[in-house]
């Protein structure tokens, strides 16, 4: 598998220059074939490079998606950090096992010796899902010694508590009765009963080293290793919004998951933890007003808080 990655980052390279003088690179991570599904796009900065931030996409975004939404990822370039944000079986898989872990792992590996970042920063950070991803990835990073090691984490609205979700997406299944809910209760509990046997609810310790994670571990288990890390979380509690819209309660919320795992960390010591909770800021691309949305991730703090680690 390290052989076929590192051929095919190789290899099969394509660029262009933008306004900026930053260049973007897009880098096929599995084979030639599976362009639609599996690649890497990357953002190189004009000057001399910092670091690598990976950005993890929302569940089913591409990376082209994630441009429109924000200028992080360009501003970040132009701060000086090689920017990746990876499309892996079309980010439609909840990226939680070791196989996965290692397969980003290799990535970072693939793309630091490239771009000759042996000794940048890494900084990992996503939306949604791929914020799901990001802490995930940080946790196991900090805990496996051939690991790249994760300096700094940050994520825009991501669901941590996979037990608070399954309950959420249950509750709105019992009150409305709605296909939505149905189809996404089972696609949760497919997936998790296929990666590891049981469901959250089923088997809630089980899930304490499991779900990036979980309220009800008093021991805080899943979150120690990022008891010293810089870590930046966003998120907007419109509750009126998600209640009138789509009649979803603040147990459905993930910013319950942001403040309590942000609390718990500040509680164990960790002074670098912070969370930012944002108001009437979130829209989607379209103009759709939603709070969850890359939009309520404060671009230029986030850039001044890079430049601060």
């Amino acid at each position: 598998m390290r052989s076929c990655f590192q051929l095919l980052l190789l290899a099969f390279v394509f660029s262009f220059q933008i306004a900026t003088a930053q260049t973007i690179e897009r880098l096929y991570n599995i084979s030639p074939t599976d362009t639609a599904s599996n690649y890497t796009l990357v953002i190189k900065p004009a000057s001399k490079t910092q670091g690598m931030i990976l950005i993890f996409p929302g569940f089913g975004e591409k990376p082209a998606d994630v441009l429109k939404e924000t200028s992080l990822p360009t501003k970040a370039a132009n701060a000086g950090y090689v920017v990746a944000i990876p499309y892996i079986s079309n980010n439609t898989a909840l990226s939680l096992t070791d196989a996965k872990q290692k397969q980003v792992d290799q990535l970072i590996q693939n793309l630091k010796q490239k771009y000759k970042l042996q000794r940048g920063k890494l900084i990992v950070g996503g939306f949604s899902m791929g914020g799901t991803a990001a802490v995930k990835f940080a946790e196991y990073s900090l805990t496996t010694s051939t690991s790249p090691k994760v300096h700094a984490l940050f994520a825009v609205d991501p669901l941590l508590d996979l037990e608070r979700f399954e309950r959420a997406v249950q509750k709105a299944v019992h009150r409305s009765k709605a296909s939505g809910s149905k189809r996404m209760m089972g696609m949760l509990q497919s997936m998790l009963i296929a990666d590891f046997g049981s469901t959250p609810l089923q088997t809630p310790e089980k899930y304490y080293n499991i779900s990036p994670y979980a309220y009800s571990d008093t021991t805080c288990t899943a979150i120690k290793p990022l008891r010293h890390l810089p870590i930046l979380i966003f998120s907007e509690p419109d509750a009126e919004n998600q209640f009138n819209a789509n009649h979803r309660d603040l147990y459905d919320l993930n910013t319950a998951d942001c403040t309590a795992m942000i609390a718990d960390l500040q509680s164990m010591g960790n002074g670098k933890a912070t969370l930012i909770l944002t108001t009437g800021k979130g829209r989607r691309a379209d103009g759709t007003l939603n709070p969850h949305a890359w939009s309520i991730l404060q671009v230029d703090k986030t850039i001044s808080w890079l430049n601060s680690l």
